[in-house]
């Protein structure tokens, strides 16, 4: 499991100061981006090297409360599945270790010409 840290600034909420929804989506993302880092890659890095991006293929979440302005959340990430092309992670948003946003995605890795590719043998043997 990997867990990310995010603060809730100004910037993320409306002006009663609660999280935007479409936002929840950005910071999962961050954290995902976070994990690649984590594990010795980078985005940047698996397009210049491998030809691999990976995408947003099936998305699945689950609002329960509302984050607001000045909240310390921890977004934890855990891989569920992997296989050749595709890994599918939860990643759950906690506020005091409660859970407020749940979600499961379906990541898939692409060629710079959109089609399916295999994941690096180096990062899936560090996903898994």
């Amino acid at each position: 499991m990997f867990n990310f840290n995010l603060k809730i600034y100004y910037e993320d909420t409306d002006s009663g100061g609660v999280v935007y929804y479409a936002n929840y989506l950005k910071f999962i993302e961050r954290a995902r981006t976070n994990l690649i880092k984590e594990l010795g890659f980078s985005l940047k890095k698996l397009n210049s090297d491998y030809d691999c991006s990976f995408i947003v293929r099936k998305l699945r979440c689950d609002y329960i409360q509302s984050a607001k302005l000045e909240d310390e959340l921890v977004i934890h990430s855990k891989i569920l599945e992997i296989k050749n092309a595709s890994f599918q992670i939860e990643q759950n948003i906690l506020r005091d270790d409660q859970i407020i946003f749940t979600s499961e995605v379906l990541m898939a890795c692409i060629n710079s010409l959109g089609q399916p590719k295999k994941i690096p043998k180096e990062l899936k043997s560090l996903i898994k």
